[in-house]
């Protein structure tokens, strides 16, 4: 376990980029009504169907993270190599394939999914974004009882492979962003 109830330092840099992404979406989410919010965009699907998606992944993603860690426990993984942890973030990377994230992306700080701003005035709105950060807030709790050691060494298993930890909760946000280019960035 780790003793600072912090994430690791390797799992430190894909969950700030988890956070920023779920900032970035708070923030374009922010302007919506719940009458836009659930209209049926050119793709055919809503804003609340795509966030609906991105919540259920990440529920997802924080049920089976401590089932994962128990199941990889019993097998005797030797630690992943910094080069295993970079094939597998180019596998998922290669998967998804999304457009690069917008520059004022990068500009967005935050360190802790606790500090993520909600600025959505709709109530309607404002209650599924929070249903999104409650699931962070846990995910990120659970990410935090991963040793360095462990963060290294156990595996994550889901439907799109075995992965790194590094790999899953990077899998979770190429995900999450190639739904939101899909259906909400100048949907086609």
């Amino acid at each position: 376990m780790n003793e600072t109830g912090m994430v690791t330092e390797i799992l430190e840099i894909f969950w700030k980029e988890k956070l920023r992404f779920a900032q970035y979406c708070f923030d374009e989410l922010a302007p919506l009504e719940a009458k836009s919010y659930v209209a049926i965009g050119p793709t055919g699907r809503s804003a609340d169907w795509t966030l609906q998606q991105m919540i259920s992944y990440d529920r997802n993603f924080s049920f089976f993270l401590p089932l994962s860690l128990r199941i990889s426990g019993f097998f005797f993984f030797n630690s992943f190599k910094d080069q295993e942890i970079e094939r597998d973030l180019e596998t998922i990377r290669d998967r998804y394939t999304p457009p690069a994230f917008p520059s004022h992306f990068w500009e967005i700080q935050i360190t802790k999914a606790a500090d993520l701003k909600i600025k959505a005035e709709d109530p309607f709105v404002k209650r599924q974004c929070e249903s999104w950060k409650e699931v962070l807030v846990r995910l990120e709790s659970k990410l935090s009882g991963i040793s360095e050691r462990d963060a290294y060494r156990k595996r994550y298993t889901s439907l799109t492979g075995i992965h790194t930890i590094s790999g899953a909760i990077n899998n979770s946000t190429e995900f999450c962003h190639y739904l939101w280019n899909l259906h909400m960035v100048n949907p086609t």
